[in-house]
């Protein structure tokens, strides 16, 4: 630890969600988290052996897509929505919207367009309250 190394090299502090990186990462899990939903309302959900909902025949690899990149997503949504910093509520934005464009050249089912909802949801909320953040910290500063 004492290498010259900061002790907050890996964590979510103010510094690192200032990184450009958090953008392309935000977008990213999106994609992945969208591509593996799309397998989930395309194909279907079968009874698996214990009685909970198994990818169909063919769409397995979406599956375990959406299955592996659930928490990933919650934690970049979650960045994205309550940082003040543009990264990455800028990949929330740009992730979200090329996202529900693929959602909807994929088909116009009321599953398609919840998805495409609320990715288009989230494109616009996140930078609404990034600057929203920012506007009110410029306000309280003396």
């Amino acid at each position: 630890m004492g290498r010259g190394r900061s002790d907050s090299r890996w964590t979510l502090d103010e510094k690192n969600w200032s990184r450009p990186w958090w953008t392309p990462l935000t977008a990213v899990v999106l994609a992945a988290v969208t591509w593996g939903l799309l397998g989930l309302v395309e194909g279907g959900c079968r009874t698996g052996p214990r009685g909970g909902c198994v990818a169909a025949e063919g769409y397995r690899l979406n599956g375990w897509v959406l299955f592996l990149a659930a928490m990933p997503a919650y934690l970049v949504v979650a960045t994205g929505l309550v940082t003040d910093r543009w990264p990455p509520a800028l990949g929330l934005t740009l992730g979200g919207t090329g996202c529900a464009a693929y959602v909807l050249t994929q088909g116009r089912t009321p599953a398609h367009m919840g998805i495409a909802g609320a990715l288009l949801v989230l494109a616009a909320l996140a930078p609404a309250l990034t600057w929203w953040r920012k506007r009110q910290a410029a306000s309280l500063t003396p």
